[in-house]
């Protein structure tokens, strides 16, 4: 693909002759992939499909990550350890070998039975299938991660009712707790068990945590904005969300 190689030469350019892009390691980098993953998260969390202006800025956002992935792989190839074609080829061959029901003579028919061969795929090469979660990951993404790993062991709830209920006893001991330790203890197996909830339903609870917090904070703007000392905040409050629904 032209544009694609027109890319690589222009990383590789820049490599030679921009003062900043010269310098930079995979060290210097890290924390501007970290930002640019999480802007990518913010611009999904506002994707609408009635509005073109949040596509076109998702395509930015995708393309700001694939610039890291790209500066990343032209410094590993400066110091001879692997080029961005080696990355592709390795991600062909491994999209392959766990696709065995595409590629091969394996027939699956679910995306449950898909998720379960390609964990005992993986597993092949380590001895647990939780070995590859990132410890990096934020707490929600983990926790996630690791449910979905857990079911293709069957260490999961029949259906969304079930994990329902499960957050539901969860609650109850929080209740219940009466140290803070406990309470610290059990607030933890709340959110736990809140991330499992979202399995079912097919949301991401990193998405739908931001999205809730995005309309937390500008119900509050709109207090902020409207307030004085005889205001009746609840009220504010309430027009606020009204406003956002209507």
């Amino acid at each position: 693909m032209k544009e694609f190689d027109k890319l690589v030469d222009i990383i590789s350019q820049l490599r030679e002759e921009c003062p900043w892009d010269k310098e930079q390691t995979h060290e210097s980098l890290s924390k501007h992939l970290i930002e640019e993953a999480y802007e990518l998260l913010d611009s999904l969390a506002k994707l609408n499909n009635n509005n073109q202006e949040s596509y076109r800025n998702l395509s930015s956002e995708l393309g700001d990550l694939l610039l890291q992935i790209l500066l990343h792989s032209k410094i590993a190839s400066e110091n001879g350890y692997f080029s961005i074609v080696e990355v592709v080829d390795s991600l062909n061959e491994k999209l392959i070998k766990r696709h065995p029901h595409v590629f091969g003579d394996v027939s699956l028919d679910s995306p449950k039975e898909v998720e379960k061969q390609w964990e005992k795929i993986k597993q092949e090469d380590k001895q647990s299938i939780f070995d590859d979660i990132n410890k990096n990951l934020p707490a929600i993404t983990t926790a996630f991660k690791a449910q979905r790993k857990a079911e293709s062991l069957n260490l999961s709830y029949k259906n969304y009712e079930e994990a329902l209920e499960d957050l539901i006893s969860e609650i109850e001991e929080l209740k219940e707790a009466s140290s803070k330790d406990e309470k610290k203890y059990e607030l933890g197996d709340v959110l736990f068990s809140l991330v499992n909830v979202s399995r079912y339903i097919e949301a991401d609870p990193e998405i739908q945590l931001k999205k809730s917090t995005e309309r937390f904070i500008n119900r509050a703007k709109y207090v902020e904005s409207n307030k004085d000392d005889n205001s009746d905040i609840e009220k504010l409050w309430l027009e606020a969300k009204k406003d956002e629904i209507g």
